[in-house]
C-alpha cells in the first residue's frame, strides 16, 4: 500500500485520497471553510494549503491526491503564513457579532481565527452590510456574516436537487441568494444551517432560544420515518431545542429532512396529553394514575378487547406487551397500524430520492420481526379497543367503539377515547427499532416524560399491581 507522511506522521493511503482524508486519519487536523465530506471539492477558500515538499508552491490539501513518497507539511512557517493571510482576508467584511451569533460556540470561523488568525486587523474600509433576510420557514439569512464559501449552493445542487441558492454578483458585491428571491422549496432546508461554517444561514426554529455551549447532546434516532435517520438531540433543562443530523454513512450520511428535524416540536407542544385523564359525561377530566387504571381495567374486564399497537414503539415495548396482553386481557387480539396505505415493509420505500420514506413511523420492520400482524379491520364481536401508541401512528377508525389509550396522545385523540394512560415519546426512552433495511438502531432517552407521564413498562406494572392488597407480588 503507498504511503506518505504528514508532520513527520507515515501514512498509509487508497490511490485517489485526498491528503485532507488521510491526514484527519492520523490525528492531524487542517483547518477548512468551503470543504465537506458530502460535497464536491472546489478548492476555493485556501484555508487548508500546505507545503509539499518538491513543489514550489502551497497546495490545496482537499483537492491534491497523496502520492507514493510524497512528504507534506502542515505546521511549517509558509503554511501558517498562509493560513493567517487568509483569516485576515475572510474577516475584513465580517461583523464582530459573535455575542448575539447562532453559531458562536461551534462556528468554523470562530474557532479557526482563534488558532490562526492574527488579533490586529490592518483594514480600515467600511465593511459591506446587508439586511438579515428570510429564505422561507426554515432558514433566515445573514450576508453580513458570510464567506463565500458555497457549500450551500452544492448542497442544493448536489444533495437536495434543486438548484436554489446561488452567487450573484462578483468581487466584494458577490451575495449568496436564492433565484429571483424565492423562498427555499426543499425538504431539507435546515441542512443548510448545518454545513454553514459562519452564523450566515441559521435556524429561525433556534433563533435567539439558546447558547450551544449550554445544550447536552444526546445521540439517537429519529423516528420520523422507517429510515431512523442518526440524530443527536439537543436539549437543557428538560427542554428540547433542537436536533441535527448525526453522521451514519449506512443510513442518513450527512443529512437528515425537515420534517424529522422539527418533529420533536410535536412532542413538546401544550396539546399533548400529559396526565392520566377520564372521559366522562361532563367532559374530560384529569385524575390520577390509581384511578385512570383503575377505569381503564374496568372498561376491559371480561370484554372481548383488541389490542392495537402502533408501529412507533421500540422492540423491547412490543416484547412486554407480548407478555402482558395474554396473561391480562385474556383472547385478546393484536395488530400494528401506523402509516394510513402502509401496512407491510413491502409496501414501504422510499418516499423520495434522498432519505425519506413511505411508512412514517420508525419501526415497521421491527413489528413483522415480532410476528405482530398489520391492522386491517376490527375483528367482529370485539366489545372495547385498547390503543398502545408513541404519538405518530396515525390511529385508525374504531368505529365508535369504546377505547382506551397507552402511550402519546394529543388533545385531538382524546374525543375518541374513554381514558389515556399518558406514555414516553421516542426522546424519552430508551430502546431498539429497526428501519426499513433491516438495520437494528438504539434509541436513548434526552429528557424525562412531562407532566405525569410514564414508561410503558411502569403502566404495564401499574396496571398488574393495581388492586392487589399491600405488600402481595
Amino acid at each position: 500500500m503507498p504511503k506518505c507522511t504528514i508532520d513527520g506522521r507515515e501514512a498509509e493511503f487508497s490511490p485517489g485520497e485526498k491528503l485532507i482524508e488521510v491526514a484527519k486519519r492520523v490525528g492531524v487536523e487542517i483547518p477548512v471553510f468551503c470543504y465537506h465530506e458530502g460535497l464536491t471539492v472546489v478548492a476555493q477558500c485556501r484555508m487548508c494549503a500546505v507545503e509539499i515538499e518538491k513543489m514550489p508552491k502551497l497546495q490545496t490539501a482537499c483537492s491534491t491526491p497523496a502520492a507514493d513518497g510524497m512528504v507534506v507539511k502542515t505546521q511549517s512557517e509558509k503554511t501558517k503564513k498562509n493560513q493567517a493571510s487568509v483569516m485576515e482576508f475572510l474577516l475584513i467584511n465580517h461583523p464582530l457579532d459573535c455575542p448575539i451569533c447562532d453559531k458562536a460556540g461551534e462556528c468554523d470561523l470562530q474557532d479557526n481565527s482563534f488558532k490562526h488568525g492574527s488579533a490586529n486587523m490592518r483594514y480600515t474600509e467600511e465593511r459591506r452590510t446587508y439586511m438579515d433576510l428570510d429564505m422561507g420557514p426554515v432558514i433566515k439569512k445573514s450576508m453580513n456574516r458570510c464567506i463565500h464559501c458555497t457549500r450551500c449552493i452544492r448542497f442544493g445542487d448536489e444533495i437536495a436537487g434543486i438548484h436554489e441558492m446561488v452567487a450573484v454578483k462578483r468581487g466584494n458585491n458577490t451575495e449568496i441568494t436564492t433565484i429571483d428571491g424565492r423562498p427555499l422549496e426543499t425538504d431539507y432546508a435546515g441542512n443548510y444551517a448545518d454545513i454553514c461554517p459562519t452564523g450566515s444561514l441559521t435556524l429561525k426554529d433556534f433563533r435567539f432560544r439558546k447558547r450551544a455551549w449550554y445544550l447536552k447532546k444526546t445521540p439517537t434516532v429519529c423516528e420520523g420515518c422507517s429510515r431512523g435517520c442518526n440524530i443527536e438531540i439537543h436539549h437543557e433543562a428538560n427542554v428540547i431545542y433542537r436536533t441535527i443530523p448525526r453522521t451514519n454513512m449506512e443510513v442518513n450520511k450527512y443529512w437528515m429532512c425537515d420534517e424529522g428535524r422539527f418533529h420533536f416540536n410535536e412532542i413538546q407542544t401544550a396539546d399533548r396529553v400529559i396526565q392520566p385523564g377520564i372521559k366522562s359525561p361532563s367532559g374530560w377530566s384529569e385524575t390520577d394514575w390509581a384511578s385512570a387504571i383503575r377505569n381503564v381495567r374496568q372498561g376491559t374486564s371480561g370484554k372481548k378487547v383488541f389490542v392495537l399497537v402502533g408501529s412507533d414503539l421500540t422492540q423491547e415495548e412490543i416484547g412486554l406487551l407480548k407478555k402482558f396482553v395474554p396473561e391480562n386481557l385474556s383472547s385478546a387480539q393484536m395488530a400494528h397500524f401506523g402509516t394510513p396505505g402502509i401496512k407491510t415493509s413491502e409496501q414501504d420505500g422510499p418516499a423520495d430520492k434522498i432519505l425519506k420514506t413511505k411508512s412514517k413511523t420508525s419501526n415497521l420492520k421491527g413489528m413483522e420481526k415480532l410476528g405482530i400482524a398489520a391492522f386491517d379491520s376490527i375483528p367482529s364481536g370485539v366489545d372495547t379497543v385498547l390503543v398502545v401508541s408513541g404519538g405518530r401512528a396515525v390511529m385508525p377508525d374504531l368505529k365508535g367503539l369504546p377505547a382506551f389509550g397507552m402511550g402519546v396522545f394529543f388533545k385531538k385523540d382524546s374525543s375518541k377515547l374513554s381514558a389515556v394512560l399518558p406514555g414516553a415519546s421516542f426522546a424519552e426512552k430508551d430502546g431498539t427499532v429497526v428501519n426499513f433495511q433491516g438495520m437494528e438502531q438504539k434509541l436513548q432517552r434526552a429528557v424525562n416524560p412531562p407532566g405525569n407521564s410514564k414508561n410503558l413498562s411502569e403502566i404495564l406494572m401499574m396496571w398488574m399491581n393495581s388492586g392487589k392488597p399491600a405488600g402481595v407480588a
